[in-house]
């Protein structure tokens, strides 16, 4: 049974494709960060290691393997439909703190 992750940031690419502009997602385990790229988070879902989910409206959203028509695969919600367009609103990824 796979580990749920909650997903709260994300990191995305300026320009390109939707589907394309997903670099990594994180979260926080209890006071542990982490943080899994787009290709990461794909092969984790894929082999049942870990879920993902955000909210929406208070609501848990699962995150699922998209494919494009050529084959491309991608991470978007179950909410979705061509476009990673739920996991693109969440807020960025924040830098680190400075020492």
């Amino acid at each position: 049974m796979p580990i749920t992750l909650i997903i709260d940031h994300v990191s995305v690419a300026e320009f390109g494709e939707p589907h394309r502009r997903i670099r990594s997602v994180s979260g926080l385990v209890g006071e542990v960060e982490w943080n899994h790229t787009q290709v990461q988070a794909i092969e984790h879902i894929e082999g049942l290691l870990f879920s993902y989910y955000l909210f929406k409206d208070d609501r848990p959203v699962r995150l699922v393997v998209g494919r494009t028509a050529a084959g491309e695969k991608f991470l978007k919600t179950v909410m979705d439909g061509d476009i990673p367009e739920l996991l693109m609103q969440l807020s960025s990824i924040p830098a680190p703190e400075s020492p």
